[in-house]
């Protein structure tokens, strides 16, 4: 441009502009004219401003849906889609992205290209290519993901590639091929690499060659594309908003006037895509877009040299501009570019810049030759980006382009030197005054220091930035081109500047990271490497490197000889530090590298000269002598690399070997000294460590100088303890490398001996055995150590070693052959045996013993057979037994056992079973099998049987157990044990239950004593066949061949039922502690498996039993079950024993269930057959027929035979004879519901006479007979109903005969007890129906029920769970159920609340009927009592038994909280007493039914007297409802009503129906006594106790207690509420809430009461809404009666309210209120005041003058103080 026309605009001004104008209208070409010199003098002329117009924003493009009339010829689904993409919201643009993926483009790629979707979307190609750039270049990434698949997938199909095709060369503009292209190339180098992918699939599809071999992208078509990257690059903004021009602003909306005349102004609907959530910022945006088009350039020149486009001309504009290059530069001002304005385009964008240096790269490699031109902007970047990066991504990526651009272009540096950034920037416009300066201050250029060179420095001294591992091997390559000139540009000392700096990373600690060797050594290898290159240009002798020198001053030397000095100098300096900081441990490098890298530097500079080798050296191996290092294994691993490095010949090696020699020798005689002195051991351990680590290093070779070896074996041997103290490795280090076998063993005899006088020291010497490099020939001569090892494994298996005791011994087993003789070894081994056998026999059989023992023992044993693997058979047999009990037994019968203890057994049982031979297996299998037999019939160990079988289940590796065969004792030993036990049951009540039992006079004694029980309360018989049954039950096919068994498991089931049925009766069987879950449990398994095998016989087996059981030969059948019945048969009338009998009559039970008449007329045969011989077999045969079998044809006859016997016999036979006909005579009574007739009418009364003659004779007939005859007479009653005579009345004398002579407390009685209550009640069914008989009744019926009365009430001390007292009990309640209210009395519930803790259920629910009408009566007569007294003298008082049992505490168990079902275990004896406890309670309340004011009050106040609430309903109550466990297990009440409940349904044995029980007792307990339940409230101080209780309370009792009250208040119409005149009550259910309103005079007196939610636990709210014509004093006395009376005398609203209308209408009606208490009625017992004073003549109600007295303790007149009494 001509100089007259230049624009006066400054340079900072025009770039402004340049800025703000869009780039895509190119600037007008501008000539180039020479300069030319302005003359010295001339003045310069004055610029001419001109402004520079801004360019125009571009108009937004036109959318081809309108322009080319495609929204006609389009879908309408289709345009509403595209129209969407062109909203702005990014949700849209994704929506409808995916739906035209969805919809269209998949559709069109699964119909084909003749489909309609292809057609339209061939159609609606030039508004997709409209939309892409924008969808390309858009800031949610979402977006430009979605576009990129739908492009690829939409150019994928053949037709719209064709036209996409064809547009590009046919139709689309320049600049839509510039801004489709463009955006498309950088989409495929997208920054997120997902969007790249996809991008990148679409780019290569459409830029790879075709058929034809042509590609779409052309030379003009990369021209195009690289004009839009360049836009990119340097005004992403720019080309931003030219793909998104702005919408044009409408004018505002003028504001609207209103009628007020205030002006309000219209508001601005703004859109700022800014403050979205999902835009980026716009720097994040401007680096996005300029990474891309980088990335994008470098496919670009790929492309360019494709089409053999080499040079870069039309690229210089970019390349040769300093604003593109500042994308290299991290700062935010780039240090060539003047202007402070301009930010660096590479700030804060490490992907920016690390995409300019891949640039730059693939420039250097490809375009080598053409970029020379741009070589002086190029190395200013370069060198004043590369050494300032702070991102350690972005420097990985340009060392690579940096050292190839240095190679290529070494005078970079200088090129960087003289850079003038203003010149560079003016450009044309310099003038002569430019040159001018520029001429006066060349001078001083040539000394201007270098700004890059400091900047590298700076590098250095970080530790190559921060990665040391990749940059300092390229420090010799960047320094290599480093001209000396520059690197003393800065100062007069280069070298010093440039080492200081190199060692400023260690003194910064820069390279001070977690793993620092490989960087230390990195920089030791780069420092060398440096050190030998300055040294190689001070020597070079050219005059350019000279300047190196200058930390030398100038003297008269020569020049050469001073160049020698600094460089030796440099030389000493450098290995003095590099041995200082090593031995400092600053520089942590491996020695090994430290030594190969100072080898190799030392080997570099003798090739060098031998001058600096020499200097070297000498530095070296002073520092070696010195022996100042903290490492101890430095300096030998460093002459061990020398010596390994050096050849053997020459100097280095002459000068090692001479180094080496002096070190051994001072080493090994300061290692001596120490020894020698009392050094401390810490000194001892540093010197002795030296020597072990040049041991260590060197090996045995040191040994083959024979001074050294003998220095050596004197100094170990004279000092083997103390060295052992202060270094076992050096002990260690010797012997492994010292190759003299006589003294090694010398040298550990003398360690022998002097460790076993300390066993501190064992540790250590066993920490040189495991270093694994010791001679394994060393062995104890005389067995110094195996007392010591002995005396310490008794230690530790009696457990009083310490646990590094216990370590150190199994180190000393483990390592054995060096420590113990072979005698020693076999000592130990049976101490071991010894041990372990005591341990597991304390296991087996005492309580609770630790298993800390047989954890170390079995630990042990693993130890030592590990060692000792030739062992022998004896020795293995003594000790693999019990290993075998450890591993496979213990872990059944203690599940808590450790896993590490049984896992540790079983691996060693495992490995030496299967090293056994035959002979051995056998050894050990036999042992343990007798063992296993031993331990089941051992009732003193804790093994149960069950175990032993579940261990056989398991199948050990090695052992194969058959528990019938090996375990079991065999039949007859069976058959022994059980014929040592009683036969007889223990309890002669039991008769009751069971009527094959006999009379007690026959009973022989049926309990033994001595035997032993065990764990479970088993003897050895119970044991053993309970055993049986768990095995033969799991294995039932095992069970049908060995029928024998069947016996003694029936017989097991017999004990277990006696046992159940009269637990406190001692049998000798069982322990008194034997739980009776279990026995229910053996009883189940009993009949479980006895139905199994009992159920399987053929038609003929009755046939086949009684014919062998009659005839003298044995069965020859071949079924086993027929022998096994003709065997029990044989047992029964062999021995005629109850036992048998009752064996018997199982098995027939089960027989007779498919029998038929035949079938019994046999057996009845039998039983005849029997009576003689064996009459008790007879009896359970003829029982069995009666109960079980059809009635035989025969037993009719056989009946009235047996009574016409009994009529001829007389009263002298009648207690032996008689005893026998009648109890074969009551075996075969049939059932009372059957149509069988027992006896003929005639005959009935015969036999009835008879025992009147019986009884009338002057014989003493016994109790037997006196109880058969009540059994027999309940059978006769039905047929002798109508017949006249006095038989009646000898039934009644024989009952009440019974009844006198029987109690409850004499189990001897019960049987005739329960038969002669049973007889009452067959008597009370028939009078019902039988007029005569009741009339005969009527007259003996009061004296029987008082007799049966009596013996109820008649309290027993033992209150121990009988089942045969419990039945009678529960009959003689049936027989007073309907008691005469003659008989009840005040004292009836007394006398009988005892009947609340019998151990049986049904007693307990039969008699709370009995006691709930005792209690009412009771209550009854209180009142009744109260209400007549005067003198206040009757005092209603609560049973003293009742209160002793409701004063008991119970302890829940979990399985309380655990389940709300009724599948739990629980002792059924322990819900026995809950469920009584809880009816006591029930009792309790029912005191309180229909109960007066004063009679409540009286029951109140001793409840709370006696704390009874709160010390155990609480408790107890509260503990049953889970309250106390927490908020998660409160029983849930959710589905229950707790406003009732049925006695009758209660079912004790269920945990759910106990705690639903104990709800509803709560329930009550807050009707009944709220008052005590708030006092505990109020006392309670565990708040969130109370917080749970009162939000339990709220939830589930408030809400029915609420409406109770409220219905009550409504409900009671003929109550004093509803019928007082000018009285209304108003009840509101939903508020809770009564009014109570009383009218006078047209005026109303209203009183409102509102329960609370949690009601009765907090107070109700009492309001006076209105309170008129009554003072404020006596209306607050009204209101706290009524507060007294509901909140504190646990009355009802109703009897709250009815005070409040008596006092009120009593008021107005004239009476005079109490001068106390300020009431009219009597809070206390609803009385008027009629005490009257005599002097002041005012009234007193007489509680309140009761309670003056009381608390005044005088008897005057509370007003005018006169005495009243």
């Amino acid at each position: 441009m001509p100089k007259n026309t230049k624009s006066s605009a400054t340079s900072g001004t025009r770039k402004k502009n340049a800025r703000k104008a869009a780039l895509g209208v190119p600037p007008p070409e501008v000539p180039v004219v020479a300069k030319q010199k302005k003359q010295k003098g001339q003045k310069k002329e004055p610029r001419k401003k001109v402004y520079i117009l801004p360019s125009k924003p571009a108009p937004p493009q036109p959318d081809p849906l309108d322009t080319l009339g495609l929204v006609h010829r389009l879908p309408p689904e289709l345009v509403i889609i595209l129209r969407s993409l062109g909203k702005k919201d990014p949700v849209t643009k994704g929506r409808a992205l995916e739906e035209l993926q969805s919809q269209w483009i998949d559709e069109s790629s699964r119909k084909g290209d003749e489909s309609v979707e292809c057609d339209a979307l061939v159609t609606m190609l030039p508004v997709w290519f409209h939309r892409a750039p924008v969808f390309f270049t858009h800031p949610v990434r979402r977006i430009r993901l979605l576009a990129a698949a739908l492009h690829f997938s939409y150019v994928r199909i053949p037709a719209v590639r064709d036209a996409a095709i064809f547009f590009l060369r046919e139709t689309a503009t320049s600049e839509q091929i510039e801004t489709l292209m463009g955006t498309w190339c950088m989409l495929a180098y997208d920054v997120d690499r997902q969007v790249s992918v996809q991008g990148q699939k679409s780019w290569s599809s459409i830029t790879s060659p075709g058929v034809d071999e042509e590609t779409v992208v052309n030379v003009e078509m990369l021209a195009s594309i690289m004009e839009f990257l360049q836009r990119t690059l340097l005004d992403p903004p720019g080309v931003y908003l030219y793909l998104n021009p702005a919408a044009p602003v409408a004018a505002p909306t003028p504001g609207i006037k209103k009628p007020s005349g205030r002006f309000i102004p219209a508001t601005l609907n703004e859109e700022l895509e800014s403050n979205k959530a999902d835009e980026e910022s716009d720097l994040d945006r401007n680096a996005r877009l300029r990474y891309g088009a980088l990335s994008a350039f470098r496919w670009l020149f790929d492309a360019r040299l494709a089409s053999k486009i080499t040079s870069l001309d039309d690229l210089s504009g970019l390349l040769s501009n300093p604003l593109f290059w500042t994308s290299l530069c991290c700062s935010e001002h780039a240090p060539w570019i003047p202007d402070p304005e301009l930010r660096s385009l590479g700030h804060g964008q490490p992907q920016v810049r690390q995409a300019t240096w891949a640039l730059l790269s693939m420039l250097l490699q490809r375009y080598k030759g053409t970029i020379e031109p741009f070589i002086p902007i190029l190395s200013t970047v370069l060198l004043r980006s590369a050494w300032v990066e702070t991102d350690s991504g972005v420097r990985n990526a340009l060392f690579q382009p940096a050292l190839i651009f240095l190679k290529e272009f070494p005078n970079a540096w200088i090129l960087e030197g003289t850079y003038d950034a203003d010149k560079h920037e003016d450009g044309d416009d310099s003038d002569s005054e430019n040159e001018e300066v520029e001429t006066k201050t060349s001078p001083m250029r040539k000394e201007h220091s270098s700004e890059a060179y400091r900047e590298f420095l700076q590098f250095l001294e970080l530790g190559c930035a921060g990665s040391p591992v990749d940059g300092y091997p390229t420090v010799l390559v960047v320094l290599s081109t480093i001209p000396s000139s520059v690197s003393s540009s800065r100062t007069r000392m280069p070298l010093d500047d440039f080492f200081t700096s190199f060692w400023a990373a260690i003194d910064g600690r820069a390279l001070s990271s977690l793993e620092r060797k490989v960087p230390s050594a990195s920089f030791l290898s780069s420092l060398l490497e440096c050190l030998a290159f300055f040294l190689r240009r001070l020597l070079s002798g050219s005059q350019d490197h000279e300047v190196l020198s200058g930390s030398v001053s100038d003297d008269l030397m020569p020049n050469t000889t001073r160049l020698q000095d600094v460089a030796d100098g440099l030389v000493r300096s450098q290995f003095t530090r590099i041995w200082q900081e090593l031995k400092a441990r600053r520089l942590r490098t491996d020695d090994r590298d430290v030594g190969k890298l100072i080898a190799s530097s030392l080997l570099s500079l003798h090739r060098m000269n031998i001058d600096l080798f020499t200097t070297a050296w000498d530095t070296v191996s002073s520092a070696i002598l010195s022996q100042e290092d903290e490492s101890l294994s430095l300096i030998p691993t460093v002459l061990r690399t020398f010596v390994d490095t050096f050849e053997t010949k020459g100097l280095p090696a002459e000068v090692t070997r001479t180094l080496m020699s002096k070190y051994v020798q001072e080493t090994v005689g300061k290692c001596e000294t120490v020894l020698a002195s009392n050094a401390t051991s810490a000194r001892v351990s540093k010197n002795i460590g030296v020597v072990i680590t040049l041991i260590e290093t060197f090996g045995s070779h040191l040994f083959q100088h024979i001074d050294f070896a003998v220095r050596m074996d004197n100094m170990f041997v004279n000092n083997a303890f103390r060295i052992l103290q202060a270094s076992p490795q050096a002990i260690s280090a010797f012997m492994s490398r010292r190759n003299d076998e006589d003294l090694c063993v010398e040298l550990w005899h003398v360690l022998l001996v002097d460790v076993s006088q300390q066993l501190d020291m064992l540790s250590s010497l066993l920490d040189v055995i495991g270093a694994n490099i010791f001679p394994e020939y060393l062995r104890p001569e005389d067995g110094e150590l195996d007392g010591v090892i002995e005396h310490l494994l008794i230690e530790v298996l009696n457990g009083d070693a310490s646990t590094s005791r216990s370590d150190l011994l199994k180190r000393l087993i483990q390592a054995q052959n060096f420590f113990l003789s072979e005698n020693g070894k076999d000592i130990l081994f049976q101490t071991l045996v010894s041990s372990l056998s005591s341990i597991v026999d304390d296991i087996l059989y005492t309580t609770n013993a630790p298993f800390t023992g047989l954890a170390t023992a079995i630990e042990f044993t693993r130890i030592m057979l590990s060692k000792n693997s030739e062992l022998a058979s004896d020795s293995l047999a003594s000790i693999l037994p019990n290993v075998f009990i450890v591993g496979y037994l213990l872990p059944v019968t203690f599940p808590m056992l450790e896993t590490s203890i049984i896992e540790t057994a079983r691996g060693v049982w495992n490995l030496w079973v299967s090293k056994a031979d035959v002979r051995l297996q056998g050894v050990l299998s036999g042992l343990i099998k007798e063992k296993l037999k031993e331990l089941l019939r051992d009732c003193s160990t804790y093994i149960r049987p069950e175990d032993i079988l579940t261990l056989s289940g398991h199948k050990p590796n090695g052992i194969d157990v058959t528990p019938l065969a090996d375990i079991f004792p065999t039949p007859g030993d069976f058959n022994i044990i059980l014929d040592s036990l009683p036969s007889d049951p223990p309890d002669p009540s039991l008769a009751f239950i069971e009527s094959v039992i006999p009379a007690i006079s026959e009973f022989e004694n049926p309990n033994i004593s001595g035997l032993e029980f065990d764990s479970r309360g088993y003897s050895l018989y119970i044991r053993v066949t309970s055993a049986l049954l768990a095995y033969l039950g799991d294995n039932r096919s095992i069970a049908k061949e060995n029928m024998w068994a069947l016996r003694h498991i029936l017989i097991l089931g017999q004990y277990s039922n006696d046992a159940l049925r009269v637990p406190a009766t001692p049998s000798g069987l069982f322990g008194p502690d034997v739980s009776r879950s279990e026995l229910r449990r053996l009883l189940g398994k009993v009949h479980q498996l006895s139905t199994y095998l009992l159920s399987t016989g053929d038609d003929g087996l009755h046939n086949q039993v009684v014919s062998a059981c009659m005839s003298t030969r044995a069965t020859t059948s071949s079924d086993a079950l027929v022998s096994f019945v003709v065997d029990i048969v044989n047992h029964a009338q062999r021995g005629d024993v109850v036992r048998d009998a009752l064996v018997l009559r199982s098995v027939l039970k089960h027989l007779f269930a498919s029998s038929s008449k035949t079938d019994s007329d046999q057996w009845l045969n039998l039983a005849r057959r029997l009576e003689k011989t064996a009459p008790q077999t007879a009896v359970a045969i003829l029982a069995s027929i009666t109960e079980f079998a059809p009635e035989p044809l025969k037993m009719d006859r056989y009946r009235n035979e047996i009574a016409s016997d009994i009529l001829g016999v007389p009263a002298s036979r009648a207690n032996t004879t008689g005893v026998v006909l009648l109890r074969r005579l009551a075996a075969t009574a049939p059932d009372s519901d059957s149509d069988v007739v027992f006896l003929p009418q005639q005959r009935a009364v015969n036999v009835v006479k008879t025992w009147q003659a019986w009884v009338s004779s002057d014989e003493d007939i016994d109790e037997d007979v006196e109880s058969m005859m009540p059994l027999l007479f309940m059978h006769l009653s039905p047929i002798l109903q109508n017949v006249a005579g006095n038989h009646w009345e000898f039934m009644f004398d024989v009952v009440e005969n019974n009844l006198e002579n029987c109690s409850f407390a004499d189990s001897a009685t019960l049987t005739m007890l329960g038969r002669s209550l049973r007889l009452i009640l067959a008597i009370q069914d028939l009078v019902m129906t039988n007029k005569p008989l009741r009339a005969n009744w009527d007259a003996r019926k009061e004296s029987i029920l008082v007799l049966v009365k009596n013996l109820v009430s008649t309290k027993i001390d033992n209150t121990d769970r009988s089942e045969p007292r419990s039945l009678c009990r529960e009959l003689a309640l049936a027989v007073i159920q309907g008691l005469p209210d003659t008989l009840v009395n005040e004292k009836t519930l007394p006398e009988m609340c005892h009947l609340l803790t019998d151990p049986s259920y049904e007693v307990q629910r039969m008699g709370y009927s009995l006691l709930h009408k005792a209690a009412r009566k009771r209550t009854e007569h209180f009142v009744i009592e109260c209400a007549v007294d005067t003198d206040d003298g009757v005092s209603a008082e609560l049973p003293a038994e009742l209160l002793a049992i409701l004063q008991s505490n119970f302890l829940p168990t979990e399985e309380f909280y655990d389940s709300e079902s009724d599948n739990i275990e629980i002792d059924l004896s322990e819900l026995c007493k809950v469920s009584g406890y809880l009816l006591a309670w029930m009792i309790m309340f029912d005191l309180f039914i229909d109960a007066s004011i004063k009679v409540r009050s009286q029951y109140f106040n001793q409840m709370r007297s006696l704390g009874i609430i709160g010390d155990f309903f609480i408790p107890n109550v509260f503990g049953f409802l889970g309250l106390f466990n927490g908020k998660k297990k409160a029983f849930k009440l959710d589905i229950w009503a707790v406003d009732d409940f049925f006695i009758d349904h209660l079912e004790p044995e269920s945990v759910l129906s106990l705690r639903l029980l104990a709800a509803h007792i709560y329930h009550r307990a807050l009707l009944t006594v709220p008052a005590l339940i708030r006092a505990w409230i109020s006392d309670c101080s565990d708040r969130q106790l109370l917080l749970r209780v009162v939000d339990y309370t709220a939830s589930y009792f408030s809400p029915g207690i609420i409406r109770a009250e409220l219905a009550q208040v409504r409900a009671d119409s003929s109550s004093e509420l509803h019928t007082t005149e000018n009285l209304v009550i108003k009840v509101s259910p939903s508020a809770g809430e009564v009014t109570a309103s009383y009218t006078v005079d047209d005026q109303v007196l209203e009183l409102s009461l509102r329960l609370p939610n949690d009601w009765p636990l907090h107070r109700l709210d009492i309001r006076d809404t209105k309170m008129v014509g009554v003072s404020e004093d006596r209306w607050r006395a009204w209101v706290l009666g009524v507060q007294q009376i509901v909140w504190q005398q646990n009355g009802r609203i109703v009897d709250g309210l009815t005070v409040f209308t008596k006092n009120v209408t009593l008021h107005f009606a004239g009476q005079v209120e109490c001068a106390i208490c300020y009431s009219i009625i009597s809070v206390m017992d609803s009385s008027l005041p009629q005490k009257p004073c005599k002097t002041c003549k005012n009234r007193f109600h007489a509680s309140c003058l009761y309670k003056w007295f009381k608390s005044s303790h005088s008897s005057s007149c509370p007003l005018c103080r006169s005495d009243i009494l």
